[in-house]
């Protein structure tokens, strides 16, 4: 099976022959985040490293610095296929944010634009369930903890938002979370 960052190189292609611009542009800048996060990753590896060799060879500059100059990261390191997800979700969320405030706004085609984007970057993710299929699931958890009420929110969400994660918006988490409590 492909990684995401694969399957955004070979879709990349397939939409340019296509002339698909909304597609293109979605995926370039799904694939520059990408690289984005490839290469913070590296960053902090570099500087956990660099911590590392600090607190082992503390008081001795030279052997510091020698440690630092034979530290190999890889900035081209893949990144896991959950970091890939993660990656892609913040993207969605950022232009979800954008689609918002053009509505707000009263920009309809600008939003339209930013919920273009959402559907081709969407295909890279796995199935997020539904609202209706989530309504019992929270509901179990809900009678799990034994709470009611508008005040248990605190208490529900990040148990949800643990057991749901990659699998379900934690803005429908939250919508369908509200709706059984204050229903309770």
């Amino acid at each position: 099976m492909m990684s995401i960052q694969e399957r955004l190189t070979s879709d990349l292609k397939e939409a340019m022959r296509a002339g698909d611009k909304v597609r293109v542009n979605a995926i370039r800048a799904a694939r520059a985040a990408l690289q984005a996060a490839q290469l913070e990753a590296a960053k902090q590896r570099f500087d956990a490293a660099v911590a590392a060799i600090e607190a082992e060879h503390a008081g001795d500059p030279a052997a510091i610095e020698a440690a630092k100059a034979a530290i190999a990261i890889d900035s081209h390191a893949p990144l896991s296929e959950s970091e890939q997800e993660a990656v892609i979700a913040r993207e969605i969320k950022r232009r979800r944010d954008a689609a918002d405030i053009y509505h707000k706004a009263g920009r309809a085609d600008l939003a339209a634009a930013e919920e273009a984007e959402i559907a081709v970057l969407s295909e890279y993710l796995p199935k997020m369930l539904g609202p209706e299929e989530l309504r019992p699931l929270v509901a179990a958890v809900i009678a799990e903890l034994g709470v009611s009420g508008p005040a248990a929110m605190g208490k529900v969400m990040p148990v949800l938002l643990e057991r749901f994660k990659g699998k379900a918006e934690n803005r429908l988490l939250s919508q369908v979370a509200r709706e059984l409590l204050s229903a309770s």
